[in-house]
């Protein structure tokens, strides 16, 4: 039923995948190779690289088990209740870093790549939410 026209979960499917491409593979993968120079050309700075690569090793865990998620004929509860805890802790700090003038140093291009991560994190967090409800329900 994954790749049927009667899918459901086509929605959460497309959000996991964009979510565990972008955000996890492409972000992880991106501190944890931690290019100092370009992360400070786009105005990121980071305090220390382990912090930055254990963040990265971390996202792209997630990203993989996104990935294999929406792979699956059926998306469980506890899947998608990870994710939305995951990338809505994920928006909830690039907004409080906002919120607090951290990123009052950003170039445009650093600023345009926080604002997808940010609206990836929260579409992914807020449109899991009926699915799991959905869910629930059955069982």
């Amino acid at each position: 039923m994954a790749y049927t026209f009667n899918d459901h979960y086509r929605a959460a499917r497309l959000l996991l995948r964009v979510n565990g491409v972008i955000i996890g593979l492409g972000l992880g993968a991106l501190l944890l190779v931690y290019p100092r120079d370009l992360l400070e050309a786009a105005g990121v700075t980071l305090g220390s690289a382990w912090a930055a690569r254990i963040g990265g090793s971390a996202l792209i865990g997630q990203g993989i088990g996104l990935l294999s998620a929406a792979a699956q004929s059926e998306l469980r509860p506890a899947v998608l209740l990870a994710a939305l805890i995951s990338n809505g802790a994920i928006s909830i700090s690039l907004l409080i870093s906002y919120l607090e003038g951290d990123m009052d140093a950003l170039h445009p291009v650093g600023a345009g790549g926080l604002l997808v991560i940010f609206i990836i994190c929260l579409l992914t967090a807020v449109l899991s939410v009926p699915y799991i409800r959905r869910n629930v329900r059955q069982y």
